[in-house]
């Protein structure tokens, strides 16, 4: 992994699309995840992170839209700037 420089809170809501599980984050490169939390109720689910990456917010938000809506999940993404 290449060094962190941003922090982000991300949000992912599931309608049914893909599962959503705690480990979802795990697949995207140079990510880093410091806490996350899932909720379900039937087939809807949410998680939230808080997450690390070297991306700068504007890419990183963009690159997490595009890699959930490949899965059928909406995603929040919110930039809490430079780690550190």
């Amino acid at each position: 992994m290449r060094p962190v420089d941003h922090e982000s809170l991300v949000i992912i809501l599931s309608l049914g699309g893909s599962p959503l599980e705690r480990t979802a984050l795990g697949a995207l490169r140079d990510v880093a995840v410091s806490w996350v939390r899932v909720e379900r109720e039937g087939e809807t689910a949410c998680l939230a992170a808080r997450v690390m990456h070297s991306d700068p917010p504007d890419e990183f938000r963009d690159r997490v839209r595009r890699w959930g809506a490949a899965r059928g999940w909406a995603i929040t993404v919110a930039s809490s700037g430079r780690h550190g």
